[in-house]
C-alpha cells in the first residue's frame, strides 16, 4: 500500500513522494536517489516495494533535479526529516551513489535520524579513485571562479564532508566490482565514518546499478538483516 506525500518545502515548493506503508512498523527508511534520477527509478520503485514488507518507506524526488545543487538536497532532506520525526520511532536514511554523498553531506547527529545505509556511494570527488572521470572534474575546477553554482557547490562540500563526525549508526552495500563508482569510495567511507555501530558489506555479484532483479533482493535482504 502505497500514498502520495507532499512534504512542504520552501517558496511554495513541495518535495514530492510516495510513502510505502507497513502498519506493523515504527521504521521509516527514507530513499535518496542517485544523480539526475527520480523517485520513479525502477530500482528506487523495487526497493521500496521490496522493504515494505518490514517497514515504511518514502521515495521521493529531490527538488534540485535539474539542477543539482547539493545544499538544497540537504535542505529537502532534513524537510522530510522534520515531517515525518514525530510519526516514526526510528528514521533510517537511505543513499544510493550520489544520493550517498547528499545523505552525508546532510547528517547531523542531533537530529532525529537513527540509522544510515550506503549503496555503492560516490563520495570523493578530488582523489584518485574518482580519476576515471576526470574529464568532469578538470571541466568543474576550470569553472569554479567563474560560476557561482559550481563555485557554491564545492563549496559547501569541502565544508560539509566531516565523516569522522557522524557517529550513527551505517550499513555500507558496495559492489567490489563495481564498474562504474570504484568500491574504494564505500570502503573509504566506512573506515572515516565515525561510528562504532557500522557494517560493511562487500558484494562480488552486484553491479552498482542493480541492474538485475536478483540484485535487487540480495540488497534488500541485506537491509532487512541489518535492521532488524
Amino acid at each position: 500500500m502505497s500514498k502520495k506525500i507532499s512534504v512542504p518545502f520552501k517558496q511554495n515548493l513541495k518535495i514530492e513522494g510516495d510513502l510505502h506503508i507497513n502498519k506493523k512498523s515504527n521504521t521509516l527508511i527514507i530513499i535518496c536517489h542517485g544523480y539526475k534520477d527520480t523517485k520513479d527509478e525502477p530500482v528506487i520503485k523495487r526497493i521500496a516495494e521490496l522493504l515494505e514488507n518490514n517497514f515504511n518507506v518514502f521515495r521521493f524526488t529531490f527538488t534540485d533535479r535539474e539542477k543539482p545543487f547539493l545544499p538544497i538536497e540537504k535542505e529537502n532532506i532534513l524537510a522530510i526529516v522534520n515531517y515525518f520525526s514525530d510519526k516514526y520511532k526510528e528514521i533510517v536514511l537511505l543513499g544510493a551513489s550520489l544520493g550517498g554523498l547528499s545523505v552525508l553531506l546532510s547528517i547531523d547527529n542531533s537530529l532525529k535520524i537513527n540509522k544510515l545505509i550506503f549503496i555503492n556511494p560516490f563520495v570523493y570527488f578530488f582523489k584518485k579513485v574518482a580519476w576515471r572521470f576526470r574529464k568532469m572534474l578538470i571541466l568543474i575546477l576550470i569553472s569554479y571562479p567563474f560560476v557561482k553554482i559550481i563555485r557554491d557547490n564545492l563549496d559547501f562540500y569541502f565544508k560539509s564532508l566531516k565523516p569522522s563526525s557522524i557517529t550513527i549508526p551505517a550499513l555500507f552495500i558496495v559492489a567490489s566490482n563495481d564498474a562504474k563508482v570504484s568500491s574504494i569510495h564505500g570502503k573509504t567511507l566506512f573506515s572515516q565514518l565515525g561510528s562504532k555501530q557500522k557494517k560493511l558489506i562487500l558484494d562480488e555479484n552486484i553491479d552498482h546499478g542493480l541492474n538485475k532483479e536478483i540484485y535487487i533482493k540480495q540488497v534488500a535482504n541485506y537491509i532487512i538483516d541489518w535492521l532488524k
